[in-house]
């Protein structure tokens, strides 16, 4: 009797985000897209570019000045404007 393998699945849900990222250096709002992986549990692995990433809160950056001083904001955020 031939032995067969065994395979498990696990479903896993992909939700599009998209962070804002508002530099306190130049004042600029940019937006950043992520993608999370939702699996069993509490799993949750981000990607950003289709690449391995870290949260969109862990060491943000400004893309246009490249500025550290960088609030990560929720979707729909308001933003003060700067006189």
């Amino acid at each position: 009797m031939e032995r067969g393998f065994l395979m498990r699945t696990q479903e896993t849900h992909v939700l599009a985000q998209t962070w804002q990222l508002y530099c306190l250096d130049c004042l600029q709002l940019h937006q950043e897209h992520f993608e999370t992986w939702h699996g069993k549990g509490d799993t949750i692995a981000w990607r950003h570019h289709g690449m391995p990433s870290q949260p969109p809160w862990i060491d943000p950056s400004c893309p246009g000045c490249r500025g550290l001083r960088v609030k990560v904001l929720p979707t729909r955020s308001f933003i003060p404007r700067q006189s």
